[in-house]
């Protein structure tokens, strides 16, 4: 029987029950076969999932079966019974994917489900359709949770994710690369040292076996919904947003305090909760050597770089008599078994650092660009922080999602042509996130920076950032990229819409918020005081 109130709520109450499963004297029964009950599940925003009236029995199959069907499908579990322990709820927030009432309050339960938001709804059904496909989905999976949860309560460590072997390509460096004089001239904006560190690699996670149960406990009861990604290691308390990812896998530390600083103090040392750190800038290229050099040489004298990972996408390789700039720092030049756009974001074993600058080969940045991009990211850890901003739109006309590259005072993408981000997102990229998305891009040769942005928007729920009032930083007189033919928007457009199939809804969020320097036009002495602008 269906049941609609004056709100137009409809409620299924069936009094009748064919192949009825035998369950325990308090428990209530399942009716129908599984096909039967999905299809009505399917069509349903909640599932009523009552407990056992025995308040010593806080599982059993059949409260199981219920829940994970429930969830299968995508609709919000409503659990009548408090007294119910859900699978995993140790480690798992089941608050972001199940309403839990107690059964005395079972007449207000209308009430309760009125008050939920769309957006509330379509997280719960997000965070629940997520916890099936992870946890409970298959055997494999099953398994997995098992093991992960013993080993998270005896708190021994995940095995650590691999990294990308650099097969270094043999170069030989040329004359010291000179300093172009429009980079260098950046006057009051310099905000790096004069004279540069030697290379600096980020330090190595020392504490996985030295967890203590306070530190567990506040990492799982600390990670936010929409965070959990797709199936991997399930119930590893990572957290890019409170801490941070070292080595080659293995965990993450506490950031530890800094020194402050005003005026030379400013430009002379990082500061903040990491006084000490560098970058590695990570450049794709292709068959363009003269592009590639340029660029290289643009390079040398800037602060905070610890080395450049080249990635040489072609399959021929470099010229004989190619001289490389001498730029004071190493010039890894990897080889790649393919050509692909994906290679871009390989967590090479090359990078030591976790900020990483990727940056096209014909990218035309300036030094105090960059070091102003660095200083944001550094703020942002868990973000994107770059400088050309896209957006997505939906044409109402198509029902669909576009790319849109105009300018505009509102961003949900920044590409990763010139572009930090912490190489934590590396190994998400190139051995979490779903085949099928670095399928397209190397179907397209297009998307890849789409792609990321949408996995750190997934993972993070928020933006990335844009700094500067730069619309574009191509290089005048380079021959013209991929990105100048006509059909990339529209493979792009495609992109977009099968992202968002892939994910089952669009991560990406909008902002209007970007960060400019303070100083951005302003001459003072270098003894006054340099800060950010937030607009």
């Amino acid at each position: 029987m269906l049941l609609q109130d004056s709100h137009l709520d409809q409620v299924l109450v069936e009094f009748t029950c064919k192949n009825l499963r035998p369950s325990l004297p308090t428990e209530w029964a399942l009716c129908g076969e599984r096909e039967d009950r999905l299809e009505v599940l399917k069509a349903s925003t909640f599932a009523l999932v009552i407990a056992a009236g025995d308040g010593q029995l806080v599982t059993s199959s059949g409260f199981g079966l219920r829940l994970f069907e429930a969830l299968e499908v995508g609709a919000i579990p409503v659990v009548l019974g408090e007294h119910s322990r859900l699978p995993y709820h140790r480690f798992i927030r089941w608050s972001e994917a199940a309403l839990i009432v107690p059964k005395p309050r079972v007449t207000e339960l209308h009430f309760l489900l009125r008050s939920l938001s769309d957006n509330d709804m379509l997280a719960m059904r997000r965070q629940g359709r997520f916890l099936w496909e992870t946890y409970f989905s298959t055997s494999e999976n099953v398994l997995n949770t098992i093991l992960a949860s013993i080993r998270t309560s005896i708190q021994v460590p995940a095995a650590p994710i691999k990294e990308e072997p650099a097969q270094e390509i043999p170069h030989k460096a040329g004359k010291l690369a000179g300093t172009d004089a429009n980079l260098a001239d950046n006057g009051d904006l310099d905000l790096g040292p004069v004279e540069t560190e030697p290379p600096y690699a980020s330090p190595r996670f020392l504490r996985n076996f030295t967890y203590t149960a306070a530190d567990t406990y506040r990492a799982w009861n600390r990670v936010p919904g929409p965070f959990h990604l797709f199936p991997h290691t399930p119930l590893d308390p990572v957290l890019p947003s409170e801490a941070k990812f070292l080595g080659s896998g293995t965990g993450f530390r506490p950031i530890g305090g800094g020194n402050g600083g005003s005026g030379k103090e400013f430009q002379a040392a990082l500061g903040g909760n990491v006084p000490r750190e560098q970058f590695t800038v990570v450049m794709l290229t292709y068959e363009r050597e003269e592009v590639l050099m340029n660029s290289l040489e643009r390079l040398n004298g800037l602060p905070y770089l610890n080395k450049v990972v080249v990635v040489w996408n072609s399959p021929k390789p470099p010229s004989d008599d190619l001289l490389w700039p001498d730029i004071g720092l190493p010039i890894v030049v990897v080889h790649t078994e393919k050509n692909s756009l994906n290679n871009r974001f390989l967590p090479w074993d090359a990078v030591e650092t976790e900020a990483i600058l990727s940056i096209d080969d014909d990218a035309h940045l300036r030094h105090d660009e960059i070091m102003f991009g660095f200083r944001v990211w550094r703020e942002a850890r868990d973000r994107i922080v770059g400088f050309p901003g896209r957006y997505h739109a939906w044409d109402v006309n198509h029902q669909s999602w576009l790319y849109n590259s105009n300018y505009s005072c509102e961003l949900s993408m920044v590409l990763t042509g010139a572009a930090f981000f912490h190489k934590y997102y590396a190994y998400l990229y190139s051995y979490v996130m779903p085949q099928a998305i670095r399928d397209m891009v190397d179907e397209y040769i297009n998307c890849e920076d789409i792609a990321m942005n949408f996995l750190v928007s997934h993972i993070t729920r928020k933006p990335p950032i844009k700094v500067t009032s730069r619309w574009t930083f191509r290089c005048p007189g380079c021959p013209q990229a991929l990105s100048h033919d006509d059909s990339h928007f529209h493979e792009r457009h495609k992109c977009i819409n099968f992202f968002v199939k892939v994910y089952g809804y669009m991560p990406l969020l909008y902002t209007q918020f970007r960060v400019d320097s303070v100083l951005f036009k302003t001459r003072l002495p270098h003894d006054k005081t340099k800060c950010f602008k937030f607009i």
